[in-house]
């Protein structure tokens, strides 16, 4: 099989002021909700979230060139997916505190926002093994003649894991319209040097602008929907800062006001996060529902034990 060489990143498309203000306060809701999230669990009252800083453009900028019919595959640290896919601050409440109010009934650490309504898959805690899933959803859409791609969203150092080779190779036998969103630090390997193992094509851009994520991920999509297989993206991300500053700058100030953005998303969050946190936990008899079809007798039988 013959593998596409590296390329450079594709032009930048042009980005409306309106446009390009909508994804900057994309960005604004992420680092609110990010630095409010912190805090809770500094005091104890939510369990494990990665902090999202710096990846703010990749995400918005990948969300942006995506279609609401692709399908996402995160790792923990990708939990603004949720919020750029349309998640409400209320449901976004109650998956953080794993509430009755959660569609998982409380099961995954707060990180683990997978939504089926969003195209969200769940996420997985061992290193790279969402990137087969991945990759056999979108050969299974493309089978059923379904116009969407997959995008495994994941970190470089899951380039080590056995289950990215896994996928990746699956991805180049089966020319499956699969997107690898792999964020790197500049000057270090990332995915894209391992394309031409696979016969896939790869890109490397500036993951602190947003118009050059577009632009790469948008090709990607463009290429894998006519047939042409698979990308892996390496996304060079900066600093904390880096993305938020590089926007600011692009928008300059003019009618900009970030701390009113803030103050909303605080708002809205602050009234979501007060109701959460006074729900009530999910029942215990809700541990076997969702696992079997039809509950076997001797887990029936413990269910009624336990909601006695």
């Amino acid at each position: 099989m013959e593998a596409e060489a590296i390329s450079s990143a594709p032009s930048a498309p042009e980005l409306a002021r309106e446009e390009l203000r909508a994804l900057f306060e994309q960005m604004v809701r992420v680092r609110t909700v990010d630095a409010r999230l912190a805090a809770l669990g500094d005091a104890g009252r939510v369990g494990f979230l990665p902090r999202a800083l710096g990846r703010e453009a990749a995400l918005a900028g990948a969300l942006h060139a995506l279609e609401a019919g692709d399908w996402l595959f995160p790792t923990h640290g990708d939990w603004p997916v949720a919020l750029l896919r349309g998640m409400d601050a209320a449901s976004f409440a109650h998956r953080v505190f794993g509430t009755a109010s959660d569609p998982l009934k409380g099961r995954d650490i707060p990180s683990g926002l997978s939504a089926k309504g969003l195209k969200i898959a769940s996420v997985s805690a061992p290193a790279a093994t969402h990137l087969p899933h991945a990759v056999g959803l979108a050969w299974s859409a493309r089978q059923r003649g379904e116009a969407l791609v997959s995008a495994a969203l994941f970190d470089g150092p899951e380039v080590d894991a056995a289950d990215f080779h896994t996928g990746v190779n699956f991805a180049g036998v089966m020319k499956a319209p699969t997107l690898f969103l792999c964020r790197v630090k500049d000057g270090e390997p990332g995915a894209a040097e391992h394309a031409v193992a696979y016969g896939v094509a790869a890109t490397r851009c500036d993951a602190t602008d947003l118009r050059e994520v577009i632009a790469a991920v948008r090709e990607a999509r463009e290429r894998a929907l006519s047939g042409d297989g698979a990308t892996l993206i390496d996304l060079v991300v900066g600093g904390d800062d880096a993305a938020m500053d590089k926007a600011r700058a692009e928008l300059g100030s003019g009618d900009l006001d970030e701390a009113a953005i803030a103050r909303r998303v605080e708002e809205e969050l602050a009234s979501a996060i007060d109701a959460a946190s006074r729900a009530s936990e999910p029942a215990l008899g809700t541990l076997f529902s969702d696992v079997y079809e039809a509950i076997p007798p001797h887990l029936d039988r413990q269910r009624d034990e336990i909601v006695r």
